[in-house]
C-alpha cells in the first residue's frame, strides 16, 4: 500500500513538473513573439535602416532580399571599400552624426576601426528570434566573432581554403604529396611554379603558411631556400605550363583557373593537404551593430533576418559563400561540401585581424630571396 502511494505521488510530481515546464516554455515563446512584434512595429514606424558595406558581387543582391520580407522598412545600402567607409563613419561620428546603423563586410575594418573606437554595440543585444540566439545551429555549436572580445563583430560566413594548388597528373602521383612539407622533397626542386610573392597583393596568400603553427617561418625558409620555385605574374601562363608538363606542381593556384582547366580535360588535378588543417576565409560575411543607431529597431529586425535561416540562405545563394549556419543546404555552393568546415576539425581563420599584418612575412620572404640572389 505504501509502495503504491509512493508511486502515485512520484507520478503526480512528474506530471506537475512537466506541466510547469510546458507552461514556462509556452510563456517564454509568447514573450519573444510579443517582443518581436513590438520591435517590428517600431521598426516600421522608423521606416528605414542604413547599412554600410562592401558591394562586391552578390552581396548587394543578398542584402536587398530583406526588402521582400519587410517592404515597410526602406533599406539604405551605402557600398564602398572598407577603408573608404571607415573614413566616412569616423568623420560622421566626429561631427556627432549617427547615420549608419549596421556594418557588413570584411572583419578588418569593423574590428580595427569601429570596435577599437568603441562604436559598436554587443551583437547579442539585437538577438530576439530563438533561431538566431541558438548557438547549436552554427558550425562548432557556437557563434563566431572576429573581435578579440568575441562579442561585437559577428562572423556569419566561413569558406574552407585547404587547396595547396594543383599538379600535373602525368608527373605526380597523388600519394606523393600529402602535406606542405612533402614539396620539400629534393625531387621537386626546380619543378614548382607559383605567383611571385613580391607581386603587389600576392603576399597575402602566404599568410596561412606564415601563421599556421604546423608550418610557419621555418617552412617558408626551407621552401624558398631549398625547392627553387619559379615565379610568374601570369596566372594563365602558369596553368598552361602545368598542363604541358613544363612544371609538375603549381602552388597557390587560383581556384577558378584550376577548376576551368579540369573542366577542359587538361591533365591537372587539385592538390590538397591531408595533414595540415587548412584555413578558413570569412570574406565579406561579418556584421556589426552601431551604438546610437539612428534606427535601432529597424537595425534589430535586419540583424535577426540576416542571421536567420532565410537570411543566410539568401547570402549563400547570391554570394556563393558558405554560411556558418549548419541547418541550411550546401549543395548550392560552387564547390559544395569542399567549402564547408568539418565539425571537430581545427582551422586557421586567416582573415582574422591578428593575421592581417604581413610586414614580418614580407621581411622574411625578402631576406630568403635575397640570399637566393632575387
Amino acid at each position: 500500500m505504501r509502495f503504491q502511494l509512493a508511486m502515485i505521488l512520484a507520478v503526480a510530481r512528474m506530471a506537475l513538473s512537466l506541466f510547469c515546464f510546458l507552461a514556462l516554455a509556452q510563456e517564454a515563446r509568447a514573450d519573444w513573439k510579443q517582443e518581436w512584434e513590438k520591435i517590428v512595429a517600431a521598426a516600421e514606424r522608423e521606416g528605414e535602416v542604413t547599412l554600410y558595406g562592401q558591394g562586391r558581387s552578390g552581396v548587394s543582391d543578398a542584402i536587398l532580399e530583406f526588402k521582400k520580407v519587410y517592404p515597410k522598412i526602406r533599406l539604405n545600402f551605402v557600398s564602398g571599400q572598407g577603408s573608404e567607409l571607415a573614413k566616412k563613419v569616423m568623420a560622421e561620428k566626429r561631427a556627432d552624426k549617427n547615420f549608419v546603423d549596421i556594418a557588413i563586410g570584411g572583419g578588418g575594418t569593423q574590428v580595427l576601426v569601429y570596435h577599437k573606437a568603441g562604436l559598436l554595440e554587443v551583437m547579442s543585444a539585437a538577438f530576439v528570434l530563438p533561431e538566431v540566439a541558438d548557438t547549436s545551429l552554427w558550425w562548432g555549436k557556437k557563434h563566431h566573432y572576429a573581435d578579440p572580445d568575441q562579442r561585437y563583430v559577428f562572423m556569419a560566413q566561413g569558406d574552407v581554403a585547404d587547396r595547396m594548388g594543383a599538379y600535373n597528373k602525368n608527373l605526380v602521383k597523388p600519394a606523393e604529396i600529402q602535406s606542405w612539407w612533402d614539396v620539400l622533397d629534393p625531387k621537386w626542386r626546380g619543378r614548382i611554379v607559383m605567383s611571385d610573392p613580391k607581386w603587389a597583393g600576392n603576399i597575402g596568400n602566404w599568410r596561412y603558411l606564415y601563421y599556421a603553427p604546423e608550418l610557419g617561418p621555418k617552412f617558408i625558409r626551407r621552401f624558398l631556400g631549398e625547392t627553387e620555385p619559379v615565379f610568374s605574374t601570369d596566372e594563365r601562363q602558369m596553368t598552361d605550363w602545368l598542363a604541358s608538363g613544363k612544371y609538375a606542381i603549381y602552388l597557390m593556384a587560383k581556384d577558378e583557373n584550376i577548376d576551368l582547366a579540369v573542366k577542359q580535360g587538361l591533365p591537372i588535378a587539385s592538390l590538397h593537404s591531408q595533414k595540415e588543417p587548412g584555413g578558413i576565409t570569412t570574406g565579406s560575411g561579418h556584421i556589426s551593430f552601431f551604438k546610437k543607431a539612428a534606427h535601432p529597431n529597424a537595425a534589430r529586425v535586419y540583424i535577426n533576418w540576416f542571421l536567420s535561416r532565410d537570411g543566410q540562405l539568401a547570402w549563400q545563394k547570391y554570394t556563393g559563400d558558405n554560411s556558418m549556419r549548419t541547418d541550411i543546404p550546401k549543395d548550392m555552393l560552387p564547390l559544395g561540401q569542399a567549402q564547408v568546415p568539418q565539425e571537430g576539425r581545427q582551422y586557421l581563420i586567416t582573415s582574422l585581424p591578428q593575421y592581417e599584418d604581413v610586414k614580418p612575412l614580407r621581411k622574411l620572404v625578402d631576406e630568403v630571396l635575397a640570399r637566393r640572389g632575387r
